[in-house]
């Protein structure tokens, strides 16, 4: 292959003419080298597309920071020093600035290699490079820059060469990394996930992104802005990575609040892509370069989430694999809302069945009382027989008031505020046609109010008490109880049977003379509150429903 015809353009700074040589000879053909000999020299040769940039620690008339802005200040293309020898000082500096990486001139100097070297290299929490290492992190009050000089290495070149070959095609390998293909996969995939396969075909989708990535975590979290939460809903890890082998502590925590994750005021709250690198003595935040990558997925102009990929080490993360990660975190939270739908639909498809049980069946019964004491009075005249008429149109009343409450949005709430157990109690039970019943109260005045909707709440009792005055009779007595985390309802009645306890809130399930619509509703607006309720048996023998507020 000629110079023309290679793939890759290499810029080598450095004035040891001897060393120019050797990394020429070792980069092509399958390199084109542009080797100079001056930071001057090489602005002026950065005008075409360089894929990798390396210089020499010492160069005449420029420092090797000062060369590093100038190149990087418009191109993404790595960036290696190759260092006459180890210094902890200058290699805290470099990697601080954003150097790719350090590698030595001579294998007696630690000549770098892909695992002894760089971005290959374990760091230290504390930010000194590890023994042997090229990498670090430092403090730039600290530095003292060396002089640059003229003077020849008299070091043998060549044993460094090879490890600075190795390195420097690594990591632009990294830098042109394509994960393409596993997109598409994983794209394809979820759009022919059946709905029972969407949990299994996330779980294999940030699996094979990991493998891709050579990541230790691919993590997918939602955003609740009421909550200001992150949650995570899916997540892969590399159960083998050791934690003394990583240079960020991984993400453990299945929510994190919003303003402890790394970056996310100042760039995914900004719908921007965060690389976080926690190798450096202060953390810093940009979008190329870092230890941890979190690209924003976006639904409907709202932040839903984030796509998390951690790596052991610090890595660049080119402008492609940030654009196609937001692309599959994007992809999986339409899928996520997608099934949400149809679960929905599915939700209120039942609630049309329960529609046509009640009206095919439940109605059925007390319309043919009214039906048939009406045809009873027209032909005898006598009106006392209508009683039985009223009372089961009455019912009939009941359960029309029931459907309607199951119609709205089963577990939807209205506007919530804070409310006083006590009082939504006392309002229930006078709303509730109870002149033999009575009510105990226990340590429900000293609780902490409860934020819901106060209306729902006060439905949730009201259901609770003529539930027990339909089963437990007119007399019953019932007692609602604080508890540690919220209320229960019990009365002195038969009780629930054990083995019918799991049903009570079935669609349909009396036991008695009610509607089998009431514990349906109670069930609902609990839920619907995110709260939980059970069923058991009470103090006094009869049924007791707890409701957890703190669920």
């Amino acid at each position: 292959m000629s110079s023309a015809e290679a793939s890759f353009q290499l810029l080598y700074i450095d004035a040891d003419e001897s060393r120019r040589e050797a990394v020429r000879g070792a980069f092509e053909p399958e390199w084109t080298v542009t080797a100079v000999e001056s930071g001057a020299a090489a602005t002026t040769a950065a005008d075409v597309a360089i894929d990798c940039f390396v210089a020499s620690t010492t160069l005449p008339g420029m420092t090797w920071q000062s060369l590093y802005t100038s190149l990087t200040a418009s191109s993404e293309a790595p960036f290696v020093l190759f260092a006459d020898e180890p210094d902890a000082d200058m290699v805290r500096q470099a990697f601080r600035l954003g150097v790719d990486d350090v590698v030595y001139t001579a294998s007696d100097s630690g000549a770098a290699t892909p695992t002894d070297a760089g971005l290959g290299s374990p760091v230290d929490p504390a930010g000194d490079p590890p023994a042997d290492s090229g990498t670090g992190s430092f403090d730039a009050e600290a530095v003292t820059v060396t002089e640059p000089t003229t003077t020849q290495s008299t070091v043998e070149p060549l044993d460094g060469v090879v490890g600075l070959q190795t390195r420097v095609e690594s990591l632009v390998a990294a830098q042109r990394l394509d994960i393409q293909d596993t997109t598409l996969d994983v794209s394809r995939s979820l759009m022919s996930a059946a709905i029972d396969e969407v949990d299994v075909k996330i779980e294999w989708a940030l699996q094979s992104l990991a493998t891709e990535l050579e990541a230790v975590q691919c993590l997918l979290y939602h955003y609740d802005d009421e909550t200001k939460q992150l949650t995570e809903d899916f997540g892969w890890r590399d159960t083998g990575a050791a934690a003394a082998d990583l240079a960020i502590e991984p993400l453990d925590d299945e929510e994190i609040p919003a303003a402890e994750f790394p970056g996310f005021a100042e760039r995914l709250e900004q719908f921007e892509a965060v690389c976080y690198d926690a190798t450096t003595d202060e953390s810093t935040f940009d979008a190329e370069t870092g230890t941890l990558l979190a690209v924003p997925i976006v639904i409907d102009w709202e932040l839903a989430g984030t796509l998390v990929v951690t790596t052991a080490t610090p890595r660049r993360w080119p402008e492609s694999v940030r654009q196609q990660l937001t692309s599959v975190g994007e992809f999986i939270g339409y899928t996520e809302r997608r099934r949400r739908r149809r679960a929905e639909l599915e939700s209120q498809n039942e609630r049309l069945e329960q529609f046509t049980s009640v009206i095919s069946h439940d109605l059925q019964n007390p319309l043919s009382v009214v039906t048939g004491y009406l045809e009873l009075a027209t032909e005898t005249g006598d009106v006392d027989r209508l009683d039985p008429a009223v009372d089961a149109a009455e019912r009939m009343e009941t359960m029309l008031d029931e459907l309607l409450t199951l119609a709205r949005e089963g577990r939807a709430v209205g506007d919530t505020e804070p409310v006083a157990v006590d009082t939504i109690v006392a309002n229930a039970w006078d709303s509730v046609d109870t002149p033999e019943a009575s009510l105990e109260t226990e340590k429900l005045e000293p609780m902490e109010m409860v934020e819901a909707d106060p209306t729902r709440l006060r439905e949730v009792f009201e259901n609770l008490f003529r539930n027990a005055i339909d089963h437990a009779g007119e007399d019953v007595t019932v007692t609602v109880r604080a508890t540690d985390g919220g209320v229960v309802v019990g009365d002195d009645g038969a009780g629930i049977p054990a083995d019918e306890q799991d049903a009570v809130f079935d669609h349909g399930y009396t036991g008695g003379g009610g509607t089998g619509l009431g514990l349906s509703i109670v069930e609902t607006i609990v839920e619907g509150h995110g709260w939980e309720i059970s069923v058991g048996d009470s103090e006094a023998g009869g049924a007791a429903f707890e409701i957890d507020f703190d669920a």
